[in-house]
């Protein structure tokens, strides 16, 4: 069984966006690969976080397809620790797979019917839907098998073949075994406590990589205050957590876990510079899905616009 807590907020913020970009088409998106993977027979069940208010018109989508739950949280880190907490605290076997979705990314129409068969498999703990070539080693040390297609010189694969690999992190939008993150728990709330990237920070803990070099715990971005006891108190709040996240990362190998990412990516964040790589020879192959999602939708609609059961298309 998955398990779908798809985190939302009414607002948006200063992110540079593709033209196409919308929450409206996020929402579509992931409601048209909901609707295959159960096509497909796969258990799905959908709960949507709603941190403040949520526009009435994607609000009715999500009452039409799934439970919603409302929280204040103020703030992405808030929204996320309460979405862990909720599965945590959920009553899910401990073999079913909770996917947590940010509502900013565009789904490809086969994205949960990849996800739910790897996951079947039980092989990684951790699934990234945002794919390799997202979160690689820019320095260059990632292994030639671990790249992306684009890397290995494997263009001609066709877009439609997804592998499920081995990687090194991902996003905040990532898929976990319920009984691994019950477990892990603790860790990733105090990888929340690191400041900066935590979801990265996380993906590499609960793997046994500590993220923090020396130098990342004694020299930090100062912050926004120029009040000295302020910026000295945010220095020895970072190097107390940065320094407790680098020791729990020292897993015994019994417990550290294995991250898959989907080769080509079956997800993207809808954002510029960390648009997932684009199938070899469509470069505007996300463009164009969301052209694709956007028909799908006029025709998941009756004609009063209020929200129906999505037919495949």
């Amino acid at each position: 069984m998955l398990h779908v807590v798809y985190r939302s907020h009414g607002g948006e913020n200063a992110k540079g966006r593709p033209s196409w970009y919308s929450k409206s088409l996020a929402l579509d998106s992931f409601l048209r690969s909901v609707a295959l993977a159960r096509e497909a027979g796969a258990g799905i069940d959908v709960l949507f976080l709603n941190d403040g208010p949520i526009p009435e018109a994607r609000l009715a989508l999500m009452r039409a397809h799934g439970t919603v739950r409302a929280i204040t949280g103020g703030s992405n880190r808030a929204s996320y620790l309460a979405g862990l907490k909720l599965a945590v605290r959920s009553d899910w076997p401990a073999d079913d797979v909770v996917l947590f979705a940010e509502d900013d990314y565009l789904w490809r129409p086969d994205a949960l019917v990849s996800l739910t068969r790897v996951a079947a498999h039980g092989r990684a703990e951790y699934l990234a839907p945002y794919g390799v070539g997202t979160h690689d080693d820019i320095d260059g040390r990632v292994p030639v098998w671990r790249r992306p297609r684009s890397g290995r010189g494997e263009e001609s694969i066709p877009a439609d073949v997804v592998r499920w690999v081995p990687h090194q992190s991902t996003t905040s939008t990532f898929a976990v075994r319920l009984g691994a993150l019950r477990e892990d728990h603790r860790l990733l709330v105090l990888c929340c406590l690191s400041g900066g990237d935590f979801d990265h920070t996380s993906l590499l803990a609960v793997q046994g990589v500590s993220r923090f070099t020396l130098r990342d715990l004694v020299a930090h971005h100062p912050g926004s205050s120029s009040n000295a006891a302020v910026r000295l108190a945010r220095a020895v709040y970072l190097t107390t957590f940065r320094s407790a996240v680098d020791v729990a990362a020292v897993r015994r190998p019994s417990r550290r876990r294995r991250l898959a990412a989907a080769d080509p990516a079956v997800c993207t964040h809808m954002e510029q510079g960390w648009l997932a790589p684009t199938p070899h020879g469509r470069p505007r192959y996300w463009e164009d899905l969301a052209a694709q999602t956007r028909r799908w939708a006029e025709t998941a609609r009756d004609p009063d616009g209020d929200a129906v059961s999505p037919a495949v298309v």
